[in-house]
This record gives structure tokens, sequence and C-alpha cells, in this order.
């Protein structure tokens, strides 16, 4: 999992310097974690690489939650206001542990973009957000260590089509559950089982392209 580490490398060495040259603190910090509740996508190398640092604790979690996301997925990935019913659900990611990422060093690029520097608070489901200031977007985020994520992260799509033909697209915790009981290694084999779960396609579904 060479690629996702060396993707993870660039990422936060290239938002450090951006964030040292132009003298931005981001705000968040230990027993932060409203970002947490979002809908998080991954792909499977990214998944795949974070695999072996789950605990058993954390694996079954997964295998607890993975379902549930799968099933309401497969209900309303087609609804343009889902993810931010999800958010204001406050269903935290299985991996929180005490208000903490509990595989940090191992999270997603995704999770790695999400930056602010205002009041933590705003962060809350619930909280209107602060007028955004040139440098945020989306919200009250940092546009720019947002936009560098997206860049790493097609990269590794690449990549991924590279190693094995085909790019699988999906939910965090719905993708890792998949892996952990099994997902097929073909492309024929992994579109059956996200068909068979309702899953596949759809505006927020899982994509296999």
């Amino acid at each position: 999992m060479e690629a996702v580490e060396r993707a993870f490398r660039a990422l936060d060495e290239g938002i450090a310097d951006y964030l040292a040259r132009k003298g931005i603190r981001p705000s968040c910090g230990p027993g932060c974690f409203a970002c947490c509740y979002g809908w998080v996508t991954a792909s499977r190398l990214e998944a795949q690489a974070l695999l072996p640092h789950l605990t058993e604790a954390q694996k079954a979690r997964v295998l607890e939650e993975g379902p549930r996301r799968l099933a309401l997925l497969a209900r309303e990935k087609d609804d343009p206001g889902f993810p931010r019913r999800f958010f204001l659900s406050r269903s935290p990611c299985p991996l929180l542990e005490a208000g903490l990422c509990g595989v940090y060093a191992h999270r997603p690029l995704a999770c790695r973009g999400v930056l602010t520097d205002e009041d933590p608070a705003y962060c809350d489901p619930e909280n209107p957000h602060p007028a955004p200031k040139p440098h945020h977007g989306p919200g009250h985020f940092l546009r720019v260590p947002h936009r560098m994520a997206r860049r790493r992260m097609e990269e590794l799509w690449e990549e991924e089509r590279a190693q094995t033909g085909f790019l699988v697209l999906g939910e965090l915790s719905g993708l890792l559950y998949l892996l952990l009981t099994g997902l097929p290694e073909d492309r024929e084999g992994v579109e059956a089982r996200l068909e068979a779960l309702g899953v596949l396609g759809g505006r927020f579904g899982f994509q296999v392209v």
C-alpha cells in the first residue's frame, strides 16, 4: 500500500506548507469531531490500506455499523438531501473513540482535507455557519486543503485503476465492512455484490468505474 502512504505524506506536507506560508492556524484539535458525523467516501485502495491498522474492537464496530449504513444507502442513495440528513443524525464514524479518531495516522484523504480556522463550535450539525472568508469553501472550511485532498484522491483513483483495471468508490464504513466480509476481486463480482445490496450507482451509491 505504498501508493496510499505516499499520497498521505504528499497531502500532509502540502497542507503544512500552505498553512505556514499563509500564516493560518487551524482550530481543529482533540475532542473536536463534528466532521466525524459526515458521509466519508474512500476508494477500495484506501480502505484496504486501513484494514491492517484496525484493532479487533474497531473491526467489531465496523461489522456492526456497516450493514446499517449499507441499508440506509440502499434506501436513500438517490435523494439529494441524504448527506445533510445523515450529518444531522449525528451518527459517528465507528472508528471514533472518546472524541478522537482511532486511526488518525491512517485516516483517509477526505478526512485530512477537512480543516477550519473558525471556532470549532460552528462545525456542530445544529449550529449556523459564519459568513465564509475568501480562503473558505465549502462553508467555513479551508478551501485549499480541501482541493489538495481532492487532487490526491483523484491520483490514487488512477493508481487503483492501474493496479486492478477498475476503481471502487464508496462510503468508508460500508466499504470496510464489505472488505472484512469478503468483497470479490473481479469487477463483475464486485458489481454483483453491490447490486444485490442495492447500493450500486445512484447519486450517492457505490461506484465501479
